[in-house]
């Protein structure tokens, strides 16, 4: 399993993806001069999709955590620095019916099930709220290593909690600060906010966009299991 399917060891690696691939600090970093450099995903065409990998690996639990965990991969891809890549009909759970290697294998493999995209409609609606995040906020797609070294801040966390904090209005973001939860682990996790404050959630477990949804007072908020949040902050 990959750390949305509860192989929480791999946060460091993870992390990296999140830093856009570039060397980060002495623990975290991959290959990447800068973040132009790096593609991250979860699936690609090559292997299983993520949805089957999941069946794989997480078999014994029920569909709806992994939604949750094919959701969690999603929203890390779209909120991490570098260039995200989502597979064709990976926003609806595209499965291959567990064939991994499917180069040979007929349409009925291959094919976009567009029934599929019909039946999970609110998970392409979780993707498209991502996306327009990170449309919409320059801080989550910055254009070089030095910003991200200046304005990436991760966060201390619960083991399987990764939260990180984009800050003093990276990327001349009209948010002065952006935090980043994405909890893999199979309970609700409590996480501290980089200072005390109000703070406005945009994505949690199930909505996902720009608008506020709630606001949280304080310093800190609580995580659902196997889902990520975001919300920001005008300052300290």
């Amino acid at each position: 399993p990959g750390f949305n399917g509860g192989n929480h060891a791999l946060i460091d690696q993870v992390k990296g993806g999140v830093a856009g691939g570039i060397r980060y600090n002495d623990g975290i970093g991959h290959f990447a001069v800068e973040p132009y450099h790096n593609v991250n995903y979860a699936e690609a065409h090559d292997n299983h999709t993520l949805w089957d990998k999941l069946q794989l690996t997480n078999s014994d639990v029920s569909e709806d955590e992994r939604i949750r965990m094919h959701k969690l991969a999603a929203a890390i891809i779209l909120t991490s620095q570098g260039i995200p890549f989502l597979h064709a009909g990976q926003e609806f759970l595209r499965t291959k019916q567990g064939e991994e290697n499917s180069f040979r294998s007929p349409d009925e493999i291959n094919r976009l099930d567009w029934p599929r995209r019909a039946q999970y409609g609110f998970v392409v609606d979780a993707v498209k709220g991502w996306i327009r995040l990170r449309r919409e906020h320059p801080a989550l797609r910055l254009p070089d290593a030095e910003q991200i070294r200046r304005h990436l801040r991760f966060l201390d966390a619960p083991p399987g909690v990764l939260a990180y904090a984009l800050v003093d209005h990276a990327g001349g973001d009209a948010w002065h600060t952006i935090v980043i939860l994405h909890n893999a682990g199979r309970g609700d996790q409590p996480v501290n906010l980089p200072f005390p404050g109000r703070w406005r959630v945009v994505c949690d477990r199930d909505r996902t966009g720009t608008d506020t949804l709630y606001e949280v007072e304080g310093a800190q908020v609580n995580v659902p299991a196997l889902a990520s949040m975001a919300l920001y902050s005008d300052g300290p």
